[in-house]
C-alpha cells in the first residue's frame, strides 16, 4: 500500500528550501552586536586620532604639548620631579624617534626672588641633594592637586649654579623658561632659590614636542578607519540576510507526466 505523501489539500509537501527559517537566527544576533561594540570602539579610534592630528598641527605651527600650570612648593630648600626615564642613553632613540624639546616654564611665588630650574642625571642630582630637606613631586598633577614625597635631612646644598652637574639651566628673577633636547637616559629636574636658601614656592608647567606624533595620529586613524568597515560588515550582512526570503512553491499543481 502506498504512502500518501500529500500535503494539506492533496499538495506535495513544499521542499526544504521553501520552508519558512527564522529571519533572526543567533549567529546573526550575536554578529550585530558584536559590530556595535566594534562600531562604538571605531569612534573611540577615530576621535583620538583626530585629537592627535589637531595637536600635532598644533605643535607644527610652534607650540608645545604643555601640562595645565599647577603651583608647587617646599618648606626644604628644593622642589623636584620624580626620576625621568627616557630609556637608553640614545640620543637618536629618545630625540629623535618619540620626544623632541622638553619646556619646563616656572615662575616665583615672590617676583623678586631669583629661582633656578635645572635636569640633570637623576643620579647626580640624588647625590648633590643627599641629607637635604627636599620635596619630590609624584606622579602627574591631578585635579585634587599636587602629592609629594618628602625627603628629610639636615644638610644644606650648595647654590645650584655653583654645580657643574646640569644639562639645562636657567635662573634669575620673574618667568624662567628652560628648553632641553631630550636625551636617553634618567632625569630628574630641579626647582630651587638661585642662593639655596630654603622654603621654595613657584607655579610651573611642562611641555614636550613629539616628532612622532605624526605616526601615532594617523596609526589610530588607520586604525579607525579598518574596525569601523568590520563593523559594517558585521551589521549589514546579518541586517540583509535576515530581510530576505525564500521564494514559495511553484502556484497550481505539477504538470503531469
Amino acid at each position: 500500500m502506498a504512502t500518501n505523501t500529500s500535503g494539506a489539500g492533496g499538495w506535495p509537501p513544499a521542499p526544504a528550501a521553501y520552508r519558512q527559517r527564522p529571519a533572526w537566527t543567533g549567529g546573526r544576533i550575536v554578529s550585530v552586536v558584536f559590530g556595535a561594540v566594534l562600531a562604538l570602539i571605531s569612534i573611540g579610534l577615530l576621535v583620538v586620532g583626530g585629537i592627535l592630528m589637531w595637536a600635532d598641527q598644533s605643535q607644527r605651527s610652534g607650540s608645545f604639548l604643555t601640562t595645565s600650570s599647577r603651583p608647587l612648593g617646599s618648606g626644604g630648600f628644593a622642589v623636584t620631579s620624580d626620576v625621568v626615564n627616557l630609556g637608553p642613553g640614545s640620543t637618536d632613540w629618545a630625540g629623535s624617534s618619540w620626544l623632541g624639546t622638553v619646556r619646563f616654564r616656572v615662575t616665583p611665588g615672590d617676583p623678586s626672588r631669583p629661582v633656578f630650574v635645572g635636569i640633570a642625571p637623576a643620579a647626580s642630582v640624588q647625590s648633590y641633594l643627599a641629607g637635604a630637606r627636599y620635596s619630590t613631586v609624584t606622579g602627574f598633577p591631578g585635579s585634587h592637586g599636587v602629592t609629594y614625597i618628602q625627603h628629610e635631612g639636615n644638610a644644606s646644598p650648595a647654590a645650584p649654579l655653583s654645580r657643574q652637574i646640569w644639562a639645562a639651566q636657567v635662573s634669575g628673577s620673574g618667568t624662567q623658561t628652560l628648553t632641553w633636547r631630550a636625551q636617553g637616559g634618567d632625569w630628574i629636574v630641579v626647582v630651587m632659590n638661585t642662593t639655596a636658601a630654603p622654603g621654595v614656592s613657584v607655579t610651573a608647567d611642562a611641555g614636550a614636542t613629539v616628532p612622532a606624533l605624526t605616526g601615532i595620529a594617523i596609526g589610530f586613524l588607520v586604525a579607525g578607519v579598518v574596525v569601523a568597515a568590520g563593523a559594517i560588515a558585521l551589521i549589514v550582512i546579518p541586517v540583509r540576510l535576515a530581510g530576505r526570503r525564500p521564494a514559495g512553491p511553484p502556484a497550481g499543481p505539477p504538470p503531469a507526466g
